[in-house]
This record gives structure tokens, sequence and C-alpha cells, in this order.
């Protein structure tokens, strides 16, 4: 059964006759116009009464050129005269032929991008294969590098001398216990990985001189409601304007309560480091020949920061035959102590005149302050 035919092919058809149409029209007009131009030169020619044999040939050989020309003229148009059976099948050779081009080209569009994609995957692997290997190289390298250092180890290792046994090391095991009757404490702080004296007595009889000396110059400004007593805050804030402190610590009044007292911070590079503890002639060592140890034991207050420093202390003190103890404390841990004196803070506690009286405290046992 025949194909229809689509309306784009009955458009080409139309297309091609109506060339060829215009053609063989053309054609048939040149054929006129060479006829024409025949009949007027033998018309020319007979009208002539002296004829010129050279003219006569020049014009014998056009006449067989104009011949030649027909004939060329009518060979083109019996080709361009076409048989529609042909040209249908010049029709289907072409369209069987563009089929045909059409599969071959999406063949190989298909073949290219296999292509491609393989390409791609194939410098990916070269780009691992590099990265690959240079990571081999890498190691490799870092290998013979190790191999050498343990080679020139075991070589100094095999040069060296056997070391001598060490002497032993005495440790003391702990024997908690109350210290002596008669015999005061001094306390030294280990934070910051160095070691401070802790001596506040200074300190609280530096501000209990100046708040009793603030409070009576300045009664007026901080107590202005004598049932409500002392401001606290106002009193606290004038009194830290000023600055109080020692050689080792730095001192801050805060209100607890009723009570003024004092926050003592470390001054930055003021303690004594392991290097100066060690020293013989270090600050530290000199302060020890000035502290008795039949007067004295040492209290040592150690921060996790500053384990260190108490261990290079505390051999220090043991060799020169202090008795110490340790109090091991958190890191935000805060040295504190009262300012006492007549300042208080806030209105008087009232008194129950009827409240029975305390029972006498029974004295608590001594506190194991030695290790």
């Amino acid at each position: 059964m025949a194909r229809r035919k689509t309306e784009d092919e009955d458009g080409g058809m139309d297309s091609l006759l109506d060339t060829m149409f215009n053609v063989v029209g053309i054609l048939l007009i040149v054929l006129v116009v060479v006829q024409l131009g025949v009949r007027q030169a033998v018309d020319r020619i007979a009208s002539t009464v002296a004829v010129d044999p050279a003219a006569l040939e020049a014009m014998i050989k056009k006449l067989e050129e104009a011949h030649k020309e027909k004939l060329k003229v009518q060979t083109s148009i019996d080709e361009l005269n076409p048989d529609e059976s042909k040209l249908e099948e010049l029709l289907k050779r072409l369209r069987t032929e563009s089929v045909a081009k059409e599969a071959t080209l999406v063949g190989k569009e298909g073949d290219l991008k296999k292509a491609i994609v393989a390409k791609k995957a194939q410098d990916e692997m070269a780009m691992k294969a590099g990265e690959n290997k240079q990571a081999r190289e890498k190691l490799s390298t870092e290998l013979n590098s190790s191999l050498e250092k343990i080679a020139s180890l075991e070589a100094v290792l095999a040069d060296s001398k056997p070391r001598s046994q060490l002497p032993p090391k005495i440790v003391n095991m702990p024997d908690p216990r109350p210290a002596p009757d008669g015999i005061k404490e001094a306390i030294f702080i280990c934070i910051g990985n160095q070691v401070y004296p802790y001596n506040p007595g200074e300190l609280r009889e530096d501000a209990k001189k100046r708040s009793e000396y603030q409070l009576q110059r300045g009664l007026k400004k901080y107590v202005k409601d004598p049932e409500q007593g002392v401001d606290a805050k106002d009193f606290v804030e004038d009194f830290n304007q000023r600055v109080l402190q020692d050689d080792y610590f730095k001192a801050e009044m805060y209100a607890s309560g009723r009570n003024p007292n004092l926050r003592l911070t470390p001054r930055e590079g003021q303690g004594f480091t392991i290097a100066e503890v060690e020293n013989p002639r270090s600050r530290f060592q000199k302060l020890l020949l000035l502290t008795d140890p039949q007067k004295y034991y040492f209290k040592f207050i150690v921060l996790p920061d500053s384990y260190e420093a108490y261990v290079a202390v505390r051999a220090v003190a043991d060799k020169a035959g202090y008795l110490a103890g340790w109090e091991p404390q958190s890191q935000e841990w805060k040295a504190v102590t009262g300012v006492g004196g007549k300042v208080k803070f806030g209105p008087e506690p009232k008194v129950d005149p009827n409240a029975p009286k305390p029972a006498p405290a029974t004295p608590a046992p001594k506190a194991n302050v030695l290790d």
C-alpha cells in the first residue's frame, strides 16, 4: 500500500516543477531570439548586391554555431522536461538517503556521548592515579625518614654508656595530724603555677582604719535614714576607688550581709616561680631563712593549675625541715577575709529580750592540718 504524501512533500514537488517551467520558458525565449537573428541575417544578405566571400564564410560559421546552440538548447529542454514517474522515484531515493543519513547521525551522536563519558571517566581515573602516586611517594619519604631516625637513635643507643642505677627516691606516706601546740600557721597560695605568701593581717588593718575614717567623714552621705543604717552600695563603691594592696595581693571590698569583707586577687607576676623556689639564692629562700620552723608550719592552698609549683615548694619545705600540709581547691576559689571594726551595713537586727541564751559551744577537736 503506497504511503500518503505529506503536505511538505507536495509543496516541494510544486516548487521543483515551478522552477523547471521557468527554466524551460527562458530557453524557449533564447531559441526564438536566435532564430529571429538568423532570419534577419539571411534577409540582409539577400538584399545586398555585392556579396563578400569572407563575410559569407563568416556568416555560414555563425549559422553553424547558431544551429549547434539550437541543438544544445533543445537537448537541455528535453532534459528539463521531467517524467513524473522518474521524479517520484528520485524523491523516494532522496527520502531513503535522508532517513539513512539521519539514522547514521543519531548513531554517531550516541557514540560521541559514550566517548565523552568514557573520556571523562578516564581523566578522573588518571587524576586519582596521580594523587595516589603522590600519596605513595609522600608515605615512602616519611617511612624512609622514620627508618633513618630509628637507625640514628639505635646507633646513639649502642654508643651510649649504661646508666648507673639511680638512688632510691624516698616517699613520705601521708600522716594527717593537727599542728603542735604553740606553733603558728604560715599560708602559701599556689595559683597560676606560682607561689604567693598569704598574710592578710596588714590588709585587714588598713581596710578597717580606712573604712572607719570614710564613714566618719561621709556619715550623712551613707546614712540617709538612721533606721536603715549604712548604705552598703555607695560605701563599697567609694571605698574601692582607692587601690588597697600589698606586695602579693590586691584587695577589693564587698558586702557580705552586714559585714564588709575583702576579696584578695594575686598580683600578676608577683608570685614566686618554680625556678625561684628551687634557687638557693632566691628571694623565696631568703624568706624561708626568716621563718623559724619551730614557730611556724606551712599550709599550702593549691589550685588545679599549680600542682607542679606545689610539688616544687613542698620539696624545698620538707628539705628545710618545716612541718606542712596542703588543701586543694577548685580553680574558681578566691581568697577572702573579713575587715572587722565598727562599720556595719544595713539596719541593726532586732533582739528578742526573751530569747534563751545559747549554750556555750563545746570546743571542737583540733583539725588535722599536717600531712
